[in-house]
């Protein structure tokens, strides 16, 4: 699926550009809080670390010191904008209208955007409850959320139900299953443009 997205349109942190895509995007987001309600990190935040690589910027003297100064403060603020970077995308889902109400660039044109990879189960063991089962598996690159399904009958693929959405990766546990019934137990990993493939299917016997 292509959809636009927001960018950062800047090939390198001269800290002076830094400071002004970041003034830039801070005026827009105070803007558009009806829009922007929760941005991670806090527009708040931004406007203190601009502050702070303004006042930098303008005590640039030829020392070694205040110079290094200057580039750690524009590292301290690049990271928050690409941090924003992700939140305003996920809040716009391709909508172009909503990225430039951000401050932001928008991509000049459509790019593909993959769902994540198929997952691997490294092993389940028994959750913190009785009847209960926690799942290990590695990161997924590009997935922001993890689906659990359970099923009896594995090679039925109408039988496959969910017994977690939207979970993180760290907090893979399902519950209230059924003591000494062997089920089997798959993963998906997923973003806002769907699920990926499923993992293969695990069996697990409840106790």
């Amino acid at each position: 699926m292509k959809t636009n997205s927001a960018v950062l349109h800047l090939k390198t942190r001269e800290p002076q550009k830094v400071y002004n895509l970041g003034g830039r995007v801070h005026t827009n987001m105070v803007a558009n809080i009806s829009v922007f309600k929760t941005p991670d990190p806090t527009v708040e935040e931004l406007g203190t670390e601009l502050v702070k690589l303004d006042i930098a910027i303008k005590a640039k003297d030829g020392s070694k010191v205040k110079a290094q100064a200057v580039l750690d403060q524009t590292d301290i603020v690049f990271s928050i904008l690409k941090s924003l970077l992700i939140y305003v995308n996920k809040v716009a889902d391709g909508d172009i209208t909503i990225i430039l109400q951000s401050g932001f660039d928008c991509n000049s044109e459509p790019v593909q955007h993959d769902v994540p990879a198929k997952a691997l189960i490294k092993r389940i063991e028994d959750g913190s409850t009785a009847c209960s089962a926690k799942i290990y598996m590695g990161a997924l690159a590009d997935a922001d959320r993890y689906k659990v399904e359970t099923t009896t009958t594995p090679d039925d693929t109408e039988s496959w139900e969910t017994a977690l959405d939207f979970g993180s990766l760290n907090r893979l546990e399902i519950k209230d299953m059924v003591a000494a019934q062997k089920i089997y137990i798959r993963v998906s990993g997923g973003n806002t443009h769907g699920w990926g493939p499923a993992s293969e299917p695990v069996a697990f016997i409840p106790r």
